[in-house]
């Protein structure tokens, strides 16, 4: 039996590991993942303490290039953004130029935040790992068994469209640029890099909350599934007293054995959801910061992208370049977006799922001597009323479809107040132009 629970365990983490392998290779790539990371194996300094030496300095070498690594791509991307405010933005008008500095600040802090925070919240690699593996060996003991292939399929079809999308913003911004190579790796390095970044650290979030999502729904299924066999059990105890009246139900029978391990099962199914409920306040306080910084800066980019489709569709003589720029921003919004869905959908999904167990368990008619049961059924029901509530991101932004709504309202709202003050600003200029040109003709 051990050697059995041993083999499953193992069998559990090389199916997680193969489920998370490309998305972390990918990860490093970007430094957004600690290269020195080996999730469920100790790491390096584990492999280090245990061959000792020369292994060492392999450590050090390895932490050494990894933070030099991040250092060059934060400081390409800062040098990229100063040079692209300098030559550019300073020709915008005043509300425009300031909107594009908030971007600016808002996309380097959480490049600055992805690249140190994976170092700085490295434990949390293999503590959250540790749990979903816990967790998943005590699912597979009630009876069900987590789908990791579904999950490796999900993501690396994730991973590709996240590929192809960027592929495209590449093209799009080369043809932009008029093909100059150096203005292409400055433009690139501040809108794409960046926002790379930020995708793989949300996919990173989105990746442990479907986990969850998942456990959640493994859960429920249980409960379902106990239901209608403990109903069944109970009509065949009953259609068995009518048969013998001599029979007296008790713990040692046969039937009420059953039940007695339904409540076992239930109760152990009441542990794993205070598990998960632990778990996913444990990854909303790990990435609440970047989710709160990654909104904020989504809808700064958004009113600057809606009012420059509204710029543009207000040119009277249009180019091709025009063309390209209006596909360009509309990537853009189709981009920030989607990194707001990326944060609310995997929470839409875990809260649906986790506000679906306290119905099922009204489905449950224990027998009226099964106390056990009934206990284990009551104790559920109480820790469900304290585990009910919003996600949250730092206490600031409820993680709810309806935050969608929110932002549409905003942005409306200073898109507005943009298009006033362009119009303001364009007949002040108007104005200008009128007295200069009458003054210049009074002279004459």
């Amino acid at each position: 039996m051990v050697l059995e629970l041993l083999s499953n365990k193992q069998l559990f983490k090389n199916d997680f590991l193969r489920s998370a392998r490309k998305l972390v290779r990918i990860c490093q790539l970007f430094g957004t993942v600690p290269w020195y990371l080996d999730l469920l194996g100790g790491g390096f300094h584990h492999r280090e303490q245990q061959q000792a030496g020369l292994r060492c300095w392999r450590l050090w070498c390895i932490k050494g290039l990894n933070v030099l690594y991040s250092i060059v791509i934060a400081s390409a991307i800062i040098t990229a953004t100063v040079l692209q405010h300098s030559e550019f933005d300073w020709k915008m008008p005043f509300m425009t130029q300031m909107l594009y500095i908030s971007e600016y600040i808002a996309a380097n802090g959480v490049v600055l935040m992805v690249l140190i925070g994976c170092h700085y919240q490295r434990c949390f690699y293999r503590k959250f790992a540790e749990k979903l593996l816990a967790i998943t060996a005590s699912i597979a003991s009630c009876g069900a068994a987590v789908d990791f292939q579904r999950i490796e399929t999900i993501f690396n079809r994730l991973l590709l469209g996240v590929a192809l999308f960027f592929g495209t913003v590449l093209a799009v911004d080369f043809l932009y640029n008029d093909q100059s190579f150096w203005s292409f790796v400055r433009s690139s390095s501040v809108y794409t890099l960046s926002n790379i970044i930020n995708v793989l650290g949300l996919i990173q979030y989105a990746y442990l909350l479907y986990f969850i999502y998942l456990f959640y729904g493994d859960v429920n299924r249980l409960l379902m599934s106990y239901t209608v066999h403990a109903s069944r059990d109970k009509h065949f105890r009953a259609r068995r007293r009518l048969s013998y009246e001599t029979t007296v139900v008790t713990p040692s029978d046969g039937g009420a054995t059953l039940l007695y391990d339904y409540a076992h099962l239930v109760d152990l199914l009441r542990s794993i959801h205070l598990e998960l409920n632990e778990l996913l306040e444990q990854v909303n306080d790990c990435f609440g910061v970047l989710i709160v910084s990654t909104t904020t800066a989504s809808f700064v980019v958004l009113s600057l992208q809606f009012f420059a489709i509204y710029s543009l569709t207000t040119v009277r003589g249009w180019k091709v370049s025009d063309t390209l720029l209006l596909v360009y921003t509309v990537l853009w919004i189709v981009l920030h977006g989607a990194k707001v869905l990326m944060v609310l959908y995997p929470s839409h999904l875990v809260q649906k799922e986790r506000e679906r167990t306290g119905p099922i368990l009204y489905h449950f008619n224990p027998h009226e001597k099964d106390t056990a049961l009934a206990n284990a059924l009551m104790k559920f029901s109480n820790q469900l009323l304290h585990e009910t509530g919003h996600q949250t991101a730092c206490g600031l932004i409820h993680l709810e479809m309806t935050l969608i709504s929110t932002m549409v309202g905003a942005l409306t709202t200073y898109l507005v107040i943009l298009i006033q003050f362009d119009t303001a600003v364009s007949q002040g200029q108007s104005a200008g132009n009128s007295s200069q040109k009458g003054s210049s003709g009074t002279q004459r």
